[in-house]
């Protein structure tokens, strides 16, 4: 046994050398072959990292990666990943009305939802190097712990907000993602070829500071239409009975609500839009760089 286990380990550090092209196949029955034996794998992690100076906790470990699918644990790419975790964050991702979702394909059938939409739009802002965090704590289970109703939602987000800020003092951009129930051929524009769910900006005129958030949010939706004409349903003020009125944008002139898409839209339709907020939080980022 001793002298297969031998043999196993110098046989692949000798591959691992030379260019010779061997299956994993063949490594796996090979080393399936010595785990199947009745020994303790304590044992086995002991005696492989005595002569190999590799501990492992299955022998399929010693099985050499393909470079061109895998990325090795310390390569620039994971250093990379490290290092985020230390950046100062500038956008706070958030969804005040989490359950809103987007409709299922053949092609994607999933419930795709706005907090789906919100964990892509960071990915999307990661790779420009603008650093943001999504919240992941639960509205539904704050209102139903409070026993508040579901209008009480802004009331929830608003704690996230200000917990957030507390946590993270370089937060400077807060967006709300929402999802509206309009009919598909409101929500939908074709620009290029290409099929993207139309966006909404949401102003509460109950804001005293309001005319700071429509500063902003002008920029946005100007941005908007000289770039992707089309794609913006506008500007949609809200004040008076039955409505919120405030939508938390008194917390700073930089928290924006904005309606991406319908509940007809598809995942592809709902990303493609995905990557042009991106970019437009880049430009809105780039005016605002005080």
């Amino acid at each position: 046994m001793i002298l297969f286990l031998l043999s196993c380990v110098y046989t692949i550090k000798y591959l691992n050398t030379v260019n010779i092209n061997i299956s994993d196949d063949t490594l796996l029955l090979l080393l399936e072959s010595s785990n199947g034996m009745k020994i303790e794998n304590k044992i086995i992690n002991s005696f492989v990292r005595t002569i190999s100076e590799t501990e492992i906790i299955s022998p399929l470990t010693l099985i050499p990666s393909k470079k061109e699918n895998t990325v090795p644990i310390f390569s620039e790419e994971k250093n990379k990943e490290i290092k985020e975790i230390n950046k100062s964050p500038i956008i706070y991702i958030y969804n005040t009305h989490q359950k809103e979702k987007y409709a299922s394909t053949k092609e994607v059938n999933l419930n795709y939802s706005v907090i789906d939409a919100s964990y892509y739009l960071q990915e999307l802002l990661r790779k420009k190097n603008i650093y943001s965090i999504v919240e992941n704590k639960s509205v539904s289970d704050v209102l139903s712990t409070n026993n508040w109703n579901y209008a009480s939602s802004y009331k929830v987000s608003r704690e996230f907000l200000e917990k957030a800020k507390k946590d993270n003092p370089s937060l400077k951009f807060f967006i709300d993602i929402h999802r509206d129930s309009v009919k598909k051929s409101i929500s939908t524009v074709t620009i290029n070829g290409k099929s993207y769910a139309k966006v909404m900006f949401l102003l509460g005129l109950e804001n005293n500071n309001y005319k700071q958030n429509e500063e902003v949010i002008t920029l946005l939706e100007n941005y908007l239409n000289k770039n992707y004409k089309g794609l913006s349903r506008g500007i949609y003020r809200k004040q008076g009975k039955g409505v919120n009125g405030v939508y938390n944008q008194d917390f700073s002139k930089y928290c924006f609500l904005i309606e991406v898409g319908g509940e007809e839209n598809t995942y592809d339709e709902v990303i493609n839009t995905l990557e042009v907020i991106s970019e437009l939080i880049e430009y809105i980022k780039g005016v605002y760089n005080d």
